[in-house]
């Protein structure tokens, strides 16, 4: 009889439906598990992924953050056979999701299966799969309205009710001919944005380094203000000192002469030995900055920006901004030599490139005196 009644409490233990969300035992291993995620220890997170696992076996976190470990390991740069293994775990935890929920109406796995949703357009649209991309994002937009009216008591969903009240907005102001497609969509509004953004950094555990990224991008992006950025970057970096994403966007938030004369060199030194050519881009093209505008050696600084464009052309549709900033660089240095047809060339480069208007104006400002 004990045996048989221990059975029943042990069965009874596996089909409790276990909360992510709810602090305790598990919760914790999920944040655990998230921070070596982002601190890019992928064996590390995968230990406690597993625990959790054992104790939420078919639960959508698993397979999400399996695929967040894929995704932070080797951001930004996920290739194509990647993208497939990323794949399969991010359509599991849309299946397990909705399995457990089937007209998804629990926060928890509303929250699991647009989060998966979210990625899965997000990889499509950067592919230019435009169809699959605008199929998914319509799934994320459906649940994401669910989470607009349940923000209040479940802060995970301040990241992405931030980000739609803010870019609903900003997006049609930057670019008006897409104004017209979006009146069937709710209204946004720009500060709650930013202001729900702000508080996913402090009050979520799920999101917390997504607020961060996302904040520090659009200030760098759209609110062009620098200090800003420096400062989520700054505490990005300080959490997690193996997120080398969050050093090369850091130091791309001080790239001006003001700000670049404390830079913390050690960190484009990190950068530059780095296996991925991205960061070596990015390392190299500051230490190009560094070298022309700190110290003020032209020729080191022409050499390290030409070795971070090598690696450039390694990555075709990515590291925009780093190869910008770098042809810039490059154009100035070559037109202070008076290697005036060459400066044009890498001028016209940054422009084609150009993910900013400070590198738009410059560039062409310079161009024009050639």
């Amino acid at each position: 009889m004990k045996k048989v009644f221990t059975t029943v409490l042990l069965m009874a233990a596996l089909y409790l439906p276990a909360q992510v969300f709810e602090p305790g035992h598990i919760q914790d291993l999920v944040k655990k598990g998230t921070d070596h995620i982002y601190n890019a220890s992928a064996d590390s997170a995968e230990y406690y992924i597993s625990k959790a696992e054992i104790l939420i076996p078919d639960h959508p976190v698993i397979p999400l953050m399996r695929a967040m470990t894929m995704l932070w390991s080797n951001i930004p740069t996920i290739s194509q056979e990647l993208f497939l293994k990323m794949e399969v775990q991010l359509d599991s935890a849309i299946f397990l999701a909705k399995e457990k929920d089937p007209n998804l109406k629990k926060p928890e796995m509303i929250f699991f299966a647009m989060a998966a949703y979210g990625l899965l357009a997000e990889y499509y649209a950067d592919q230019d799969y435009t169809m699959k991309a605008v199929g998914e994002a319509n799934r994320a937009y459906g649940l994401m309205k669910k989470g607009f009216e349940i923000v209040d008591e479940h802060p995970e969903f301040l990241l992405t009710t931030g980000l739609y009240n803010y870019f609903r907005e900003k997006y049609p102001e930057r670019h008006p001919i897409y104004k017209p497609l979006l009146w069937f969509f709710r209204s946004g509004d720009m500060q709650l944005g930013l202001k729900q953004l702000e508080k996913a950094c402090t009050e979520s555990f799920l999101t917390r380094v997504e607020a961060h990224v996302y904040l520090s991008y659009i200030y760098l992006r759209y609110e062009f203000d620098p200090k800003l950025a420096q400062k989520y970057l700054s505490e990005l970096c300080s959490m997690y000192p193996n997120n080398y994403y969050a050093k090369a966007k850091y130091l791309e938030s001080l790239a001006n002469p003001a700000d670049f004369k404390n830079v913390p060199i050690d960190m484009i030194y990190s950068l530059i030995i780095h296996e991925s050519s991205y960061y070596k881009l990015a390392g190299y093209v500051f230490l190009g900055y560094f070298e022309e505008k700190i110290i003020e050696n032209q020729e080191k600084a022409e050499y390290a920006y030409r070795l971070g464009l090598e690696y450039g052309d390694e990555i075709p549709n990515h590291g925009e901004f780093f190869k910008s900033f770098g042809y810039l660089g490059l154009g100035r240095v070559l037109a202070r030599q008076n290697e005036k047809e060459e400066a044009k060339e890498m001028l016209n480069l940054s422009l084609k490139y150009a993910e900013t208007e400070q590198v738009v104006t410059e560039a062409k400002k310079l161009l024009s005196k050639l």
